[in-house]
C-alpha cells in the first residue's frame, strides 16, 4: 500500500528527535493529547484555510489541491493496469440500465480530468467575475475533493452518469 508507506514515512519523520519540529509537536501533543499526525493534518488544514480566507494565492492553492492527489491516483491506476492482465470487457449496458451501470476507475479519472480542464478554462475566461463570488474557491476545492474521493460513487462518477451519459453522449454517437 503506497499510502501507508507515505503515512509511515511522514510519521517517522515527525517522531525523529533530531528534527527541529519535534519540540513543538511533543509540547502540543502533551497539552492537547492529540497525536503527531493529527496535529500535522490540523495545522495543514488551518494554514490552507487561512490562505483561502485571506484570498492570497487562493487560485494557485485550489488548483494544486485539485491536481496533486488526482495525478498520483491516475498514475497509480495506469501502473496497476500495466501490471494486471487485460480483463474481458463488460457487456455494453442497455439504455434502460445505463444510468445504474458501474463506472470504471479509468472512466472516473478521465471524467475528473475533463471536468478539471473545463473548470480551469471557464476560470480563465471569467476569472475576475468568479473571484467576487463569495466562497467560490472553497466550493471549487470541495467539489474537486468530492470528485477525487477514492470510492465508486464519487463526484466524477456522478458527473459521468448525469452529464456525460445523459447530455453529452448524443454529440458523439
Amino acid at each position: 500500500m503506497a499510502i501507508m508507506n507515505v503515512y509511515n514515512a511522514i510519521d517517522s519523520e515527525l517522531r525523529d528527535r533530531t528534527r527541529p519540529w519535534m519540540a513543538p509537536f511533543v509540547w502540543l501533543e502533551g497539552r492537547t493529547g492529540i497525536g503527531h499526525m493529527k496535529l500535522l493534518v490540523i495545522s495543514m488544514l488551518a494554514a490552507i484555510s487561512f490562505v483561502i480566507a485571506s484570498g492570497r494565492m487562493v487560485m494557485l492553492i485550489s488548483n494544486l489541491l485539485g491536481f496533486a492527489y488526482p495525478v498520483y491516483a491516475t498514475i497509480d491506476l495506469m501502473v496497476q493496469e500495466d501490471v494486471q492482465p487485460e480483463t474481458p470487457s463488460l457487456p455494453v449496458p442497455t439504455e434502460r440500465t445505463e444510468r445504474n451501470a458501474p463506472v470504471t476507475p479509468a472512466t472516473r479519472w478521465l471524467t475528473y480530468w475533463i471536468t478539471f480542464a473545463a473548470v480551469l478554462i471557464v476560470q480563465q475566461l471569467c476569472g475576475d467575475f468568479l473571484q467576487i463570488i463569495p466562497f467560490y474557491f472553497l466550493a471549487k476545492i470541495v467539489f474537486f475533493a468530492w470528485c477525487a474521493l477514492p470510492m465508486e460513487g464519487n463526484g466524477a462518477a456522478f458527473v459521468h452518469r448525469f452529464v456525460v451519459r445523459d447530455h453529452l453522449k448524443r454529440f458523439f454517437a
